[in-house]
């Protein structure tokens, strides 16, 4: 597992990512996807580097091991539920994507059934933020309901900081909103496909609003071991309060700007939602001075909450315009309770912070030369630029490995280099004849143990393997009469032991040589001769019964086949007792 962090209040707590390092196996692929490549690779594992981490969940999404996993709260809150306590779901807007239809309104029920006492929309806090955040905007301002954006910028774009409105998320609004509703003591948790949220609730200033978050991952595996199935759950009501039609389509990209009564049909130049992380950077790489913005909602997911990376835990890969319909139908059904509830006096502000956690410290020259050289680039056309290590050029890796969060092994073209020369070796020293077959049964390989051994060079590269020794073990092989081929057989002199196999993904053939002509044979060998003896009887047995009626056209073939079979009886036997 990933180490443990410590937050400003002097708490330890997990991140919110941790990594099965057991299932971890050499992909890559968390580094590939993470945005801002918080991965580190130590011993051909991927570590997940804290400090530089934003906490987005892609990793979680990207790993096709499930190496990396959210930190489960599902005990935490069972413990609550166990202790008695008065316990609150504050359940994200984006359900409505994930429970559609008929299941929106057997939710609650649900949910009261594991035990939650009351069961309400995180889209009230949302509400209240749209409010505050219009309130609060500046000339030039950035939402601040993605927090994988706020700590995108706290770390990463600093000179941002200013920019951003001082209003927290529609979930600590709606948590402090719950507390004030049904007291200090009552504990809230938070439910949503999010796991930025779950780092989120543990900012120091938020410590007071949310108790626990779970994912919908986490709430349907509860729901499985439960045996709580919603079909069979009665319709009920969220305890929501307030006009939520707008505050329902904050989970899909413009639905903040939607709820704040701003027009973003993005044709205004001076409003802009933008989602996905690749893009959300791009607009902060712009500097400041140079925005013509107004008000900006950037979502690090794609398209917005309803594409979190704990959306679904199942295979089924959902389409994300069938859950923005769900979403937008789900909102225009919208019937709010009055509220009486004032909210004037709970606290909505949010507090940033710088994390310089850049290195922008030059990486040597000298030091990224040497480690193109120990990774076989000192050739700048060598370096291929795939990108199959995680990173988008070897000069940006070579840079990663230099700093600490990288390997050279992790250079997949490099690898098969050494690979293919260790191959080569191998091949090359062995004292076995070795020669390598093309599809077509030409010899296309051979190593000089094989050219010693039947008195050839390669000179005779590209011609059929029959030109130069017996080819009937290679042909059964060609049409898939056999996988594999072993046989004891005398050419110029010498006897042999031959040993053949199939190459499939190159549709090529390797042959394996043993000089055998002074060794005794032992009975296992006999046997083997033996073998081949009446294997090559039963042939010309099934030779002579098929073509019995041509008898007297095959009867030369036949006897030129008999006078071959006894010559090597003689060969072998005869040598073999010697």
């Amino acid at each position: 597992m990933d180490s443990q962090i410590v937050n400003q209040e002097g708490q330890i707590f997990r991140n919110a990512v941790e990594t099965i390092l057991s299932n971890c196996r050499d992909c890559y692929r968390c580094v590939r996807a993470c945005p801002v490549k918080a991965i580190k690779i130590s011993n051909a594992q991927a570590h997940i580097v804290d400090e530089l981490c934003v906490h987005c969940g892609t990793c979680v999404r990207e790993c096709p091991k499930q190496a990396k996993v959210t930190v489960s709260e599902l005990d935490t809150v069972k413990d609550m539920l166990q202790a008695g306590d008065t316990v609150v779901a504050s359940v994200a807007p984006s359900f409505a994507a994930l429970f559609d239809g008929w299941k929106a309104l057997r939710l609650p029920a649900a949910l009261r059934m594991l035990g939650f006492s009351h069961v309400s929309e995180t889209a009230e806090g949302a509400e209240q933020v749209s409010i505050r955040s219009v309130e609060k905007k500046n000339v030039a301002s950035i939402c601040t309901a993605c927090p994988s954006v706020v700590n995108y910028i706290e770390k990463y774009r600093p000179e941002y900081i200013e920019m951003m409105i001082p209003v927290t998320s529609p979930m600590v609004m709606h948590g402090r909103m719950l507390k004030k509703r049904y007291g200090e003591d009552c504990k809230v948790v938070f439910i949503g496909p999010c796991v930025a949220k779950k780092q989120e609730a543990l900012r120091p200033e938020n410590r007071n609003a949310i108790d626990a978050v779970l994912t919908f991952e986490e709430l349907e595996g509860w729901f499985a071991e439960e045996g709580i199935d919603l079909a069979t759950c009665p319709e009920s009501g969220f305890e929501s309060f307030g006009d939520l039609s707008r505050a329902r389509l904050f989970p899909i990209q413009g639905g903040m700007l939607k709820t704040c009564h701003i027009d973003c049909d993005n044709t205004e130049l001076s409003v802009l939602h933008v989602s996905g992380a690749e893009n959300v950077i791009r607009l902060l790489d712009i500097p400041p001075q140079d925005w013509g913005y107004d008000i900006v909602e950037p979502l690090f997911c794609e398209n917005g909450c309803i594409n979190g990376p704990c959306f679904h835990e199942g295979e089924e890969e959902l389409n994300v315009f069938q859950l923005k319909n769900s979403v937008i139908s789900y909102a225009k059904k919208a019937v709010g309770m009055p509220d009486a509830s004032t909210y004037e006096d709970v606290d909505f502000s949010s507090h940033f912070r710088t994390e310089d956690v850049v290195d922008e410290s030059p990486v040597d020259e000298e030091a990224i030369n040497k480690v193109y050289e120990s990774t076989g680039k000192s050739n700048p056309d060598l370096r291929l630029n795939c990108g199959a290590c995680g990173y988008s050029s070897c000069r940006e890796k070579a840079i990663a490995v230099v700093r600490g969060m990288a390997e050279p092994e992790m250079c997949i073209p490099h690898m098969r280099r050494l690979a293919q020369q260790r191959t080569d070796k191998i091949i090359e020293s062995s004292p076995n004849g070795v020669v390598i077959l093309d599809s077509e049964l030409n010899m296309i390989h051979m190593n000089e143990a094989f050219q010693k051994l039947f008195m050839c060079s390669n000179q005779i590269l590209g011609r059929r393997i029959s030109y130069l020794i017996n080819a009937d073990g290679f042909e059964k092989l060609a049409v898939g009469a056999v996988d594999t081929f072993e046989a004891i057989r005398t050419k110029y002199g010498k006897k042999y032991h031959e040993i053949l196999y199939r190459l499939p993904e190159e549709d090529q053939y390797v042959g394996m040589y043993t000089d055998i002509s002074g060794v005794k044979f032992n009975t296992n060998q006999f046997d083997l001769i033996k073998r081949q003896t009446i294997e090559h009887a039963q042939e010309l047995l099934d030779h002579q019964i098929r073509f019995s009626q041509e008898m007297a056209h095959y009867l030369g073939k036949s006897t030129a086949q008999n006078e071959e079979m006894l010559r090597k009886l003689m060969e072998l036997y005869g040598e073999s007792e010697q």
